[in-house]
């Protein structure tokens, strides 16, 4: 996983007053919210090793509107109440960049700007405040962020952006208000001719992807080319692996890693920056050797990062492309029973278990991501859940026999994100949605506080489409554990347990101290990816709908007591 870095509680403060005025819910691009995007501003500058007031400029830099983007999600007379947040320096800086017109940048008159006088590039600005030259550099880095961030083609593909962020830096390369990113050296000779020349070597490659050798020549050609960007690397690192040579895919797949840390954000942005990055470490963890596959199979970032890091890549480079196709097909054929087995129960709120899968009560944490990444980053998650409020917790609701005390606090309960506790925990929650967590209706991430004396008796969790994990967090000595069909384990601090709690369970706590777990649901591993991508969006659909009805309901209930007093006293 990416290094960790401290907690930033100005930015904590931020996130959540921005979520608060809505800006989770204001379109930017495509189908991102302006969230998304301030966030991935931020987090672009913070891996850039930017001074905090560029960083906390980054996550509020368009909320008044810019030049570009003429919506605004906040008035300018709120701008003591931002700078309340975001400190002064911060605000006054995102003030600029919303009213610096775009054109001296780009047009290559700000060298002259920083020596003549700021006006030239700051005249829109109504304050009339002048800017110093440091706010001017910390401006362009900025726009260096921005441009970044967001730059891609229309389905997410890569787009021309690196010759001109190069520009962009060469404007402030002898400047003392910021540092300028370590990749930026090695594009010096990267001309846009080299830029071209990269996208369409990238491309090829990945449209061939039914034929190795070519893939893998194109892709060379591309990671060649360019020395910065880190997605060929990570793709030629999948075709090692089909010609059967481990340790040329663990050397690409470390290529890969370096670069896209380096960088410090994703070129081809049909990927996540932290989902290229488990990628890549996916990819450098496997040993496998596949000699002899007779075609690649996959050529789309989406189905290369689920076969990976769902743990299908093993089946999917020994298959040809009509093998895979099969499998696809027959995921497919088990999901439709899944559904059909909706009808048979009728309209009981039972549900039907998934065909065909087979399991077993206990697994090995370390075939999961998300438990490797949780263990490797305890002391930070430990940290943060720790510090929660112990009255945010609540009794534990469902219907399972118990005696003592049995709280929780939810992270995703059953498809609804707790923002909250999410903010709260940052870290925690960085690691659960960068892996293929369960955030559906079929699952739950929640931090379960066992006090002393209880005893959970024996139950079966709701579906078998899931798999749960438990990071031990707080677990006291002496008589304290839980059972999982006949084997009995003890939870660890810092270690998981993955077990199937579909299988009957029960847990206990019979010392004097209260035991604490964060427990993670994940998708069910004798699913495939094509099953988890059906599943999700049946699930999701049916929690939308659900939404959608209650609010339908709440209205008309609403108006038959506005129209009809009368009605209130009759219930």
């Amino acid at each position: 996983m990416e290094p960790e870095l401290e907690r930033d509680e100005t930015a904590d403060a931020l996130i959540s007053f921005l979520r608060s005025e809505g800006a989770g819910r204001r379109t930017h691009a495509g189908e991102r919210t302006l969230l998304d995007h301030l966030v991935g501003v931020y987090e672009v500058v913070r891996r850039w090793n930017q001074p905090l007031v560029v960083q906390h400029a980054a996550l509020i830099h368009s909320v008044y509107g810019t030049d570009v983007y003429h919506q605004q999600l906040l008035a300018v007379s709120r701008r003591a109440e931002v700078a309340e947040i975001a400190g002064e320096s911060a605000e006054r800086l995102a003030y600029l960049f919303c009213f610096t017109p775009r054109d001296p940048l780009f047009a290559g008159t700000y060298r002259w700007a920083r020596t003549a006088g700021p006006e030239p590039l700051v005249a829109g600005a109504p304050d009339g405040q002048p800017a110093t030259r440091a706010q001017l550099d910390q401006l362009v880095l900025l726009h260096m962020a921005n441009l970044a961030e967001q730059a891609q083609s229309p389905d997410g593909s890569p787009s021309r952006w690196l010759v001109r962020i190069r520009k962009l830096a060469e404007l402030v390369i002898d400047s003392d208000a910021v540092t300028l990113p370590v990749f930026l050296a090695a594009l010096a000779s990267f001309s846009e001719s080299d830029e071209q020349s990269t996208l369409s070597a990238y491309r090829a490659g990945l449209g061939a992807g039914d034929e190795p050798e070519v893939m893998g020549n194109r892709l060379a050609l591309a990671a060649a080319t360019c020395p910065v960007v880190a997605e060929p690397c990570i793709w030629q690192s999948y075709v090692a692996r089909l010609r059967g040579s481990g340790e040329e895919a663990r050397a690409w797949a470390r290529r890969g890693r370096r670069r896209l840390l380096d960088l410090g954000t994703t070129w081809d942005k049909r990927l996540s920056f932290d989902e290229w990055l488990q990628l890549a470490e996916a990819l450098q963890r496997t040993t496998g050797q596949h000699a002899g596959a007779t075609g690649a199979g996959i050529s789309d970032p989406r189905t290369l990062f689920a076969a990976a890091v769902g743990g299908e890549l093993d089946q999917s480079v020994r298959a040809s492309p009509t093998a895979l196709a099969a499998s696809a097909k027959a995921g497919r054929e088990r999901f439709h029973r899944y559904v059909e087995a909706f009808a048979e129960i009728g309209g009981t709120i039972r549900r039907p278990v998934y065909p065909d899968l087979g399991s077993q009560p206990w697994f090995n944490p370390s075939e999961f991501p998300l438990a490797r990444c949780l263990e490797d980053n305890y002391d930070v998650v430990r940290d943060e859940i720790l510090a929660l409020e112990s009255s945010r917790f609540h009794r534990e609701s469902e219907q399972i026999k118990r005696s003592g005390e049995w709280d929780v606090l939810f992270l995703y309960e059953r498809g609804r994100r707790h923002d909250e506790v999410c903010e709260r925990c940052p870290a925690t929650t960085r690691a659960i949605e960068s892996h293929p967590t369960m955030r559906t209706a079929a699952g739950l991430i929640y931090v379960s506080r066992m006090r002393p004396g209880t005893h959970i008796e024996a139950h079966r969790g709701p579906t078998n489409l899931r798999v749960r994990c438990h990071l031990g967090v707080a677990v006291p000595d002496g008589d304290c554990a839980i059972r999982v069909g006949d084997r009995i384990e003890r939870w660890h601090e810092g270690r998981c347990l993955v077990f199937d709690d579909h299988f009957e369970h029960e847990a206990w706590n019979h010392t004097d101290a209260d035991r604490v777990v964060l427990i993670v649901d994940l998708w069910h591993p004798g699913l495939s990816g094509t099953e988890v991508r059906l599943l999700e969006g049946l699930l999701t659909y049916t929690y939308s709908y659900a939404r959608q009805l209650n609010r339908y309901w709440s209205s008309n209930a609403a108006t038959r007591m506005a129209n009809d007093p009368s009605a209130q006293s009759r219930g």
